[in-house]
Formats: C-alpha cells, sequence, structure tokens
C-alpha cells in the first residue's frame, strides 16, 4: 500500500515521463528523423521508427501505464513529423502482422463464461452502443456533407467499438472496474466487431442500392505509371480551366481528384480523371510526377495544398510547382515552402469586375484600365511588403494600413489631374462628364464582353 508521498511521487514520475516524451518528440525528433532520411535508406527509417515505438512503449511500462499508450503518443509523434506519408508507406507491410498479434491477444483475455451467462443483457448492450454511437456519427457526416451515398459506411464502420477500448478497460484496476464489468465490456466491443462485417455485407446488399446513384461507374483509380508532361492535383473550377487551356497545345495531363462527384460529371463531357488522394506519396509516384516537367496544385483545400507542396519538395525537389492560392495568408504559407509559381484564384477576375464597373460609371475604357492596373501594381508590391512580418499580426496590419493609405493617395493626386486635365481640354469636369452608359441599342464594348484580348493579364507576376 503507498503511502501519500509515495502516491505524489509516482504522479510527478509519470506526468515528467509524459511531459519529457512529448517535448523531446517535438523538439529531438524531426532532426533525428530528417538525418535518418538523409541516408536513403528505407529499411533504417522503418527500423528507427519501430524502435521509437517500442521505447516510449517499455518507458510508459516503467512508470506504471500501459505500453498501448506508450504506443499511442509514439504514434501522434510520428503523425505530427513531415515524413508521416512516408512512414504510413513504410510501415504498411507491419500493419497486418501487428493487428493480427493484437487482436490475437484481446480474444485469448475474452471471459466468454461471463457473455454466456447474460446474452440478453449483452445483446441489448451492444445493439444500444451502436445505436447511440451511429447517431452521433451520422449526425457527423451530415454536416461535413460527406456524399450521401458513403454515409451508410462511414456509420456503421465507426459505429463499432474501438481498439483503444481494451486498452482503457485492461488497464483499469479492481479500484475503477470490477473484473466482471470489465469482461463484460471487453465482450461487448469485441461482439461489436465481429457482427460489423456481417452487417456490411447486408447493408451492401439491401441499403446502398438506394443509396447509390443508378448505373453509377465505379471510379477509375491509377493502377499502371503515367508519364505525362503535367499532372494536376484537383480538378475542380480552378484546375479544369488549366486542364482545358493545356490541351490543344499538346500538352499531356494526369489529373488527379478525390470528389466522386466531380469525377462522374467530368467523365460525362469526356474528361479522363483518375480518382485518388493526392497528398499520398505512392499515388503521386504513379501518377509520374518524378518525370513530370510541370505539377499544378489546385486543390481548393489550403492544408491539403500545403502537404501536398510538402511532399513535392521533399521528394520531387527538382519538379517545378504551380499553386493555387486561396488567399493571402495562403499565399505566403507557400511563399515559405519555395514555390515561386502562385496564383491568387480570384485576383484577376475581381480585377476585371472593378473595371467594368468603372466603365459602367462612365469612365473611359483607358482610364478604367490604368486604374485597375495601377491597383494590381499597388497590390502586388503591397503582398511583398507584408510577407517578411506575416507571422507578427501587429506589424502586418500596420504594413497594410500604410500600404492602403499610400495607394489612396496617389489615386486622389492622379483623380484631381485628370479632372484639370478635362477642364482644360474639354471644359468639363467630373460632375459634368457626359453620361456614356451603354443603352439597350449599344452594346457594351469592353474587353469582358467583346471577345478582346485581356490587358489585365499583361504583366502578370507574384
Amino acid at each position: 500500500m503507498l503511502t501519500g508521498t509515495e502516491r505524489a511521487f509516482e504522479a510527478l514520475k509519470i506526468v515528467g515521463v509524459i511531459a519529457a516524451i512529448i517535448l523531446g518528440g517535438r523538439l529531438a525528433l524531426r532532426p533525428l528523423l530528417r538525418w535518418i532520411a538523409n541516408s536513403r535508406t528505407p529499411e533504417i527509417f522503418t527500423a528507427a521508427s519501430l524502435l521509437l515505438v517500442v521505447a516510449i512503449a517499455a518507458l510508459m511500462q516503467w512508470v506504471g501505464l500501459s505500453m498501448a499508450l506508450g504506443a499511442f503518443l509514439a504514434g501522434v509523434l510520428l503523425a505530427e513529423s513531415e515524413y508521416r506519408r512516408e512512414l504510413e508507406t513504410d510501415i504498411e507491410p507491419f500493419k497486418g502482422l501487428l493487428l493480427g498479434l493484437f487482436f490475437i491477444a484481446v480474444g485469448m483475455s475474452i471471459d466468454f463464461g461471463v457473455l454466456l451467462a447474460q446474452p440478453l443483457r449483452m445483446i441489448a448492450v451492444v445493439v444500444g452502443f451502436m445505436i447511440m454511437k451511429g447517431l452521433v456519427i451520422h449526425g457527423l457526416a451530415r454536416t461535413m456533407r460527406l456524399p450521401y451515398q458513403e454515409r451508410p459506411i462511414f456509420t456503421l464502420l465507426l459505429a463499432q467499438g474501438g481498439e483503444f477500448a481494451f486498452v482503457v478497460f485492461q488497464s483499469a484496476g479492481p479500484q475503477v472496474l470490477p473484473p466482471a464489468v470489465s469482461s463484460f465490456l471487453i465482450g461487448a466491443v469485441a461482439l461489436s466487431m465481429l457482427v460489423s462485417p456481417l452487417l456490411l455485407v447486408a447493408i451492401d446488399k439491401w441499403l446502398l442500392p438506394r443509396y447509390s446513384v443508378k448505373g453509377s461507374p465505379r471510379m477509375e483509380e491509377i493502377s499502371e505509371p503515367q508519364s505525362a508532361n503535367v499532372v494536376i492535383c484537383g480538378f475542380g473550377r480552378y484546375g479544369q480551366i488549366v486542364g482545358r487551356a493545356l490541351v490543344p497545345q499538346g500538352v499531356s495531363i494526369t489529373v488527379l481528384d478525390h470528389d466522386p462527384d466531380t469525377i462522374e460529371s467530368l467523365r460525362q463531357f469526356g474528361f479522363r480523371v483518375f480518382y485518388g488522394d493526392a497528398t499520398r506519396l505512392d499515388l503521386l509516384r504513379i501518377a509520374g510526377v518524378a518525370s513530370a516537367r510541370a505539377v499544378v496544385v489546385a486543390v481548393d483545400d489550403a492544408d491539403q495544398s500545403l502537404e501536398i507542396v510538402d511532399l513535392m519538395r521533399e521528394h520531387f525537389p527538382h519538379v517545378p510547382i504551380v499553386a493555387r492560392a486561396r488567399n493571402v495568408g495562403h499565399l505566403f504559407q507557400l511563399r515559405d515552402r519555395g514555390v515561386q509559381h502562385i496564383e491568387r484564384e480570384v485576383f484577376e477576375s475581381s480585377l476585371r469586375s472593378a473595371r467594368s464597373v468603372l466603365e459602367a460609371l462612365g469612365w473611359p475604357a483607358a482610364e478604367a484600365r490604368e486604374a485597375t492596373m495601377a491597383f494590381r501594381r499597388a497590390n502586388l508590391q503591397l503582398t511583398d511588403e507584408m510577407y517578411p512580418t506575416y507571422q507578427d499580426r501587429n506589424k502586418m496590419i500596420a504594413t497594410a494600413k500604410e500600404g492602403r493609405r499610400q495607394f489612396e493617395e496617389q489615386m486622389t493626386r492622379e483623380r484631381e489631374q485628370r479632372r484639370a486635365q478635362r477642364q482644360v481640354t474639354f471644359g468639363w469636369d467630373d460632375d459634368t462628364v457626359p453620361d456614356t452608359t451603354p443603352t439597350p441599342s449599344s452594346p457594351p464594348t469592353s474587353s469582358a464582353s467583346s471577345g478582346k484580348p485581356d490587358s489585365t493579364a499583361d504583366d502578370r507576376r507574384m
């Protein structure tokens, strides 16, 4: 029986070890993995990762906690490193073996006498918690806007008990859970896992046909290595324009997208789009990124875009990247990663809209063009000035305000100069400019509607 002082010491030891694992992992793990990765030997990389898991698990057992909890902490640390994708690929062969050993150990710990002694209660507990968990997960699927036909499988797969429940129940001592209760709960979780495959068969046979679109084809996945000049990651409203502009010029492209609805819609228009997650290193390799002359990162999720760029920089640093930036913050993060060719997705179209508004207000087309081009140049310059300070919000805001003030003062001076010029040349000022708004009988002739080349595309840079 431990005294109060001994219990306090044990608690401090546990907290200290966990804190040391987390802090040490964050500070030392990345440099260590980077040093190992530079050896270009996958076997050493895999062995070092497994050694880390075993070492942390043994350390947790030494302080009196579960080895499974240590393995969980090690997994979290590895998942937060920039090498997580490569680790997933390297450790994949061990997954089936270790999972098999885990469930064998769990099965040996189940007391089947408890299950047989209270069968009705066992069934009620399993059905009850699977229904409750399934309702919560289905609600989350709707909130996340998961595709309608994927919700039944998503709900059922996650409604069963989790593997970590075995660790928790077995780690709980008699003071927390009596042995009979612990055995009963372990049996309930195991039974929920046992019935899940049977329910999947039933859902696949009777329920999924009602959710799925009749005659919907299977999404085409990459099975053979590709060798196109350009790989486009993401083929939504942005990537489609890029691809449609390249194909007529004889540029071969390989397209990756993970949205089944988008892929099916594009297939109807004659596009061949491969289904897959572009953040997977193995998929990028099969897509032919290593031999591509350029990769277009056109996905609409900023975090996913950065993941793809990180993989490219680590494994294919020789391949040029053309990236889509969702906003200025995303643009700065792409610059941090060394991406040179970045396009803000709505910047140019917004400038064209502003130019059209000025023309609709009676501005001469040349002056409307010059005003929007002046704003474009000033905005790009301001973006360059904000970049060194973007991680300090106060400095970035101050830089943005000062840049906007200077631009507005410059535009005011130019506006006064134009007004004075009009008075000298034509005898009118801005308040008496004739209304040149097009009438229904005389359609507008701006470049946005006449089919002439758009001059705002000149001087393009980021």
